[in-house]
């Protein structure tokens, strides 16, 4: 005999006290939070936490025909972290939040808990009438005094329409090495719901190798990572690692002007430039701080002083010049001409418009008479004037602005034609392809250099986080140029496959399993006719507030919330 629905019905449902703003952001999305009443209720239906308990064999008696409908249940504990409510455990249910940071009625009001059979039986509503699953995520309030201490029970609906459950008990998250989440234990879950011994095993894992954040950055996506996601079937344990010959989705979104960046000296110039051009259009240039402590004419002496020799690559020893890369990026461009130092001195210490013209027109004198090296394809008009045994002509206007401009885009252009080229990851016709065109506006120049730029950060990232061999940059190098060559990629990821055996040595750090962020077992029945899939899913974010980390987290262990889900053919079991 089938039983009826549970009280809790979907027409009921509504009517229960609904608190949306306990935590009203699940994974960014809002939640609503049920609980039984608050303790100042005067509602006589709602029964009361101290009422009297159940006659043992009536419990038993009720809980076996319950379990027709109850589809929260499970045999497998799955504690979740509860640090981040910030509630102590002894008074969670009696006393004010202790340091919560939602100004809501949690603040002033108790609330009354269910009871995690209750509790189940609400969330059964939810599997079973599809009209309420647009509510979707639920959570409901449990008393704590079942076996696993169950405070929280929640459901959600997943990203391919999957039910997931949560647990969240006052025991707090699992350890990798929890017997709960044993692979033996999870199998015999799997024989145990479908009664079939024969069901395929697949691991899914994503690793975030590394997160960075630009403070200086006001947009919303001010944040770099690089994450691999990898998939393998047969895994042998829990927190396995990739099996060698399976393949890895890395994705990378870059952060130009990250200060750990090895791009970041070249991006700054990037960024000095793109000021300029601006402040040309618009005729108000907020000048730079001088970097330098010698005045500019003491510079330019120096600087042309190393350069009026032949012995041009003997520069180092000459002149104190900041490498242009750091040791991340091991790509130095050298030499360099005349004026690619010019752009560097001006760009970093004129302070003013006139520092500027001063300066310029002082080079133009001296280099009359002392001829400072410059690359013979060098094709800005500064060049071409530093070369000729005319009279120094006289700037006028934005002028100055405008040949300064030229030195830092031709200076950049032989960055990354050095970069991409000069270090054997494309040809040199290739690069060509990407790089600003001569007579094209300053503008149009810019968002090549910028486009590429975003190709150099990934190119960085590569190698100081992956490491990634030779060859397998050079496979990436030409999409990488052509996904950041469309505007409308900039700021976004880029990602491309690769073989785990190239990720050696990222995955030789990942022995205890540091950054793996999640991990997934798939279990799916052999049975074609009713295929049932039954999945646990660890994750070390926190379940309830992403912002939080958690004070009572430890250092040097890592801790995991478990998300499980059973499918069964079309229908969602939760």
């Amino acid at each position: 005999m089938k039983l009826p629905a549970p009280v809790f019905q979907s027409s009921i449902l509504p009517q229960l006290p609904i608190h949306s703003d306990f935590l009203s952001v699940i994974r960014k999305k809002e939640c609503l939070f049920v609980y039984k009443a608050k303790a100042v209720s005067t509602n006589k239906d709602v029964a009361s936490p101290n009422s009297p308990k159940v006659e043992p064999e009536t419990q038993s008696k009720t809980l076996q025909l319950q379990q027709e409908v109850d589809m929260v249940g499970t045999p497998l504990e799955c504690p979740f972290d509860l640090d981040v409510l910030k509630i102590q455990d002894e008074d969670f249910y009696s006393k004010e939040s202790m340091e919560s940071s939602h100004h809501s009625e949690l603040k002033t009001c108790i609330y009354k808990p269910f009871s995690s059979f209750e509790a189940r039986g609400i969330l059964s509503n939810f599997i079973f009438d599809p009209s309420l699953q647009s509510a979707l995520p639920v959570f409901c309030l449990a008393d704590a005094e079942d076996g696993e201490r169950t405070s929280v029970l929640g459901i959600e609906k997943g990203r391919n329409n999957e039910l997931i459950r949560y647990k969240i008990t006052v025991a707090g998250p699992i350890t990798s090495t929890d017997p709960t989440i044993q692979l033996d234990h999870l199998k015999s879950e799997m024989a145990f719901l479908t009664n079939v011994e024969e069901f395929s095993t697949r691991a899914v894992a994503t690793y975030e190798a590394y997160r960075g954040v630009n403070v200086n950055s006001d947009t919303d996506t001010s944040e770099a990572f690089v994450r691999l996601e990898c998939s393998w079937k047969n895994p042998s344990k829990v927190l396995e690692l990739p099996h060698i010959a399976s393949q890895a989705k890395v994705i990378i979104r870059p952060l130009p002007g990250e200060t750990c960046s090895g791009a970041y000296e070249i991006w700054r110039q990037l960024n000095t430039l793109q000021h300029l051009i601006k402040g040309l259009e618009s005729l108000e240039i907020v000048w730079f701080v001088k970097a330098s402590q010698k005045t500019l004419r003491e510079e330019i002496d120096k600087l042309i002083a190393a350069f009026c020799k032949d012995d041009t690559y003997q520069l180092k020893e000459k002149v104190e010049v900041e490498e242009l890369y750091d040791e991340q990026l091991i790509y130095n461009r050298t030499p360099m001409d005349f004026i690619d130092h010019l752009w560097e001195l001006l760009s970093q210490n004129c302070s003013s418009f006139n520092d500027l013209c001063q300066s310029l027109q002082y080079t133009l004198q001296r280099a009359k008479t002392d001829h400072p090296m410059v690359f013979f394809d060098n094709p800005t008009k500064f060049g071409k004037m530093l070369r000729q045994n005319d009279a120094p002509p006289q700037l006028s206007g934005m002028e100055p602005v405008s040949l300064l401009i030229e030195m830092g885009i031709e200076k950049l252009k032989r960055d990354y034609l050095y970069i991409f080229s000069g270090n054997n990851l494309v040809a040199e016709r290739v690069i060509s392809m990407f790089l600003p065109q001569d007579g094209t506006s300053y503008i149009d120049q810019l968002n090549c250099l910028t486009s590429i730029q975003s190709a150099v950060e990934v190119v960085a990232l590569c190698h100081r986080v992956l490491q990634l061999p030779h060859l397998a940059l050079r496979d990436v190098v030409t999409p990488l140029l052509e996904h950041f060559r469309d505007p409308q990629n900039f700021g976004r990821e880029f990602s491309f496959q690769l073989g785990v055996c190239l990720l050696k040595s990222f995955f030789q750090r990942q022995e205890s399993g540091s950054s793996v962020e999640k991990w997934r077992v798939e279990f799916t029945s052999s049975n074609d006719c009713h295929p049932v899939k039954l999945a646990c899913q660890l994750t070390a974010t926190h379940l309830l507030d992403a912002s939080s980390t958690g004070d009572g987290e430890r250092v040097g262990e890592r801790r995991y919330n478990v998300e499980r889900y059973l499918s069964k053919s079309d229908t969602l079991l939760g």
